[in-house]
């Protein structure tokens, strides 16, 4: 796991990164980031991106390219005023999506293909935290409301 120093505040992050092809989860959260390098698209074997507290703007075509084990990702509190349509179709493991605090609403997540799936993937990890009382906190749609 790589994790950033909450002091440092990186503006960016090196695109040697993209070497790093076994990293499982990847927290960058608490710093000034504006973007993410495309380079993390080779981080093939990634599961938890956190990315939240920063200031990314845009959703770099990584989103969309090879990280197809990707359970979760985590952007709330930045910019982000879209991601790409085919974020749920081709996330198959995707469950977990924060995007509090962003310009990205719900409405607009459930019209993207593969909505539904992703729904109940989530729904159904929620209800396994519930049922196993891992966790007390109100169930959370992932986005603010309109």
């Amino acid at each position: 796991m790589l994790m950033s120093n909450p002091i440092c505040r990186l503006t960016t992050l090196p695109p040697g990164l993209g070497s790093l092809t076994s990293l499982r989860q990847l927290h960058v959260a608490n710093n000034k980031l504006t973007s993410l390098p495309n380079e993390i698209g080779f981080l093939t074997r990634l599961e938890v991106l956190k990315a939240d507290n920063n200031r990314v703007l845009t959703s770099s075509v990584f989103i969309a390219l090879s990280l197809l084990w990707l359970q979760a990702l985590h952007f709330s509190n930045n910019g982000l005023k879209s991601l790409p349509c085919t974020l749920f179709k081709h996330r198959l493991q995707l469950a977990t999506l924060d995007l509090h605090n962003t310009e990205i609403t719900m409405d607009l997540l459930r019209e993207f293909e593969g909505w539904e799936d992703f729904d109940e993937r989530r729904r159904s990890k929620h209800q396994k935290q519930v049922d196993f009382r891992v966790n007390s906190a109100a169930f959370d749609e992932g986005a603010d409301k309109n």
